[in-house]
């Protein structure tokens, strides 16, 4: 074998993808320990985001901050191309995104965002409240941020349209096969319950499932947090009637632990909420609360709308590290076992990004990426547990300080 990756989510699908695209002779193989898209890439909130890291702009430089960012924003065009490439439907609406601000603190960090996003070239519109208003009728909204190329998709048939295009190309693919564990040297040995795989290279696509998983390297530079999603009853022209929103715009809030939302066909997808768990299991105690939470969360936004039912709730791990942001690249002793993880929420634009970058490093196609920081932004291994778990929670409770000083602000108005 060529190339084994690991996982069955976007990075692996699109990696595999591009391998098999520039270098048909190469075999490839994915190894899923269930079946593809069972993790975040089947079940996220499917917004398609992307970041501006300026706080990294003192140690790479406004360019690469620059180019990074619009490396992201391109996976849109990228999804677009594939599905038009290999005839498949992932529901993509290219229709953008907003930042919401719930309190007057919020609406002056957008307008402190919007004039450093102009330095870059990249001007976004503020809607302040009224503007705001006319859009989505919600008078828990203070104003917003608008990201016009950001998208939205169908996360599970985004995952099995890589699925078909992968093995379209002659990708093998293994579902129902777990690795559980990885010896390095020049050829790679992964242990499977079916037997042993050796491969001259190795893809980690991961992510989530990385740090509690038995693999090694790389496992200690990223956390498991689970985020939590309820989905109303369908509401017929009643999103358009009641709430307007006719631009179908996603959004998210800007407090700490914020909320993330989207309308899904006639239906609306609340989203939110953190908990930290040794592993990538949570037990019902703890999960089901949640879920409770959203929705007093979900009436306070939207208190025309109490009477909605819930009909569909989830949960599934997200990879966070301290600077919630990705880091790619290549690692071991023989430089055969590659990486890409830590996409914080926006993995579905990262992860389509990732899959590209990681076939261009095998391929020794480097020079392509090289202003991109997730290559050069090495981050050092987390701690231990219980360190770690001490470190996320203190992380979380200041988080949660600091969104109830931003909220004093709306207090005040009132």
């Amino acid at each position: 074998m060529d190339v084994a990756l690991v996982g069955g989510g976007y990075t692996s699908l699109v990696c595999a993808l591009f391998l098999k695209r520039l270098r048909p002779d190469l075999k490839v193989a994915v190894l899923e320990s269930h079946y593809v898209g069972f993790g975040a890439s089947g079940r996220n909130a499917g917004m398609v985001l992307h970041e501006l890291h300026d706080d990294r702009a003192a140690r790479f430089g406004k360019d690469a901050v620059r180019f990074t960012y619009e490396q992201v924003v391109g996976a849109v065009d990228t999804i677009d191309r594939l599905c038009k490439d290999y005839g498949f439907d992932c529901d993509l609406e290219r229709d953008g995104y907003l930042e919401l601000a719930l309190c007057p603190a919020h609406f002056k960090r957008l307008a402190e965002r919007a004039r450093t996003f102009k330095e870059y070239g990249q001007p976004l519109r503020v809607l302040d409240r009224s503007a705001l208003q006319r859009e989505i009728r919600s008078p828990a909204f203070w104003g917003a941020l608008l990201y016009p190329h950001a998208a939205t998709l169908q996360p599970a048939k985004y995952a099995l349209g890589l699925k078909k295009a992968a093995l379209q190309e002659g990708v093998q693919l293994y579902e129902g096969t777990p690795v559980l564990s990885l010896v390095p040297g020049e050829q790679v040995v992964l242990t499977t319950p079916q037997g042993k795989v050796q491969a001259g290279a190795v893809v980690l696509g991961l992510n989530a499932y990385h740090p509690a998983s038995n693999i090694r390297p790389l496992h200690n530079r990223a956390v498991s947090l689970f985020s939590f999603i309820v989905l109303t009853e369908p509401l017929g022209t009643r999103i358009e009637e009641t709430l307007g929103w006719g631009k179908r715009w996603g959004y998210s809030d800007l407090r700490h632990l914020h909320n993330y939302v989207r309308p899904v066909a006639d239906r609306l997808l609340f989203g939110g909420r953190v908990r930290y768990r040794f592993g990538t299991y949570l037990p019902p105690e703890q999960e089901l609360p949640m879920y409770e939470q959203l929705k007093r969360e979900f009436s306070k936004n939207f208190p025309m709308l109490q009477d909605v039912r819930f009909t569909h709730q989830w949960c599934g791990s997200v990879a966070f590290n301290w600077r919630r942001s990705p880091i790619m690249g290549v690692t071991g002793r023989h430089r055969n076992i590659y990486y890409s993880m830590g996409y914080s929420g926006m993995g579905v634009s990262l992860a389509t990004l990732g899959g590209q970058v990681l076939a261009d490093l095998y391929l020794s196609k480097r020079d392509r990426w090289e202003g991109l920081i997730y290559l050069n932004d090495a981050q050092w291994p987390l701690p231990p547990e219980p360190f770690k778990f001490m470190g996320f929670t203190g992380k979380y409770w200041w988080m949660l300080w600091q969104d109830w000083l931003d909220m004093r602000s709306l207090r005040a108005t009132r």
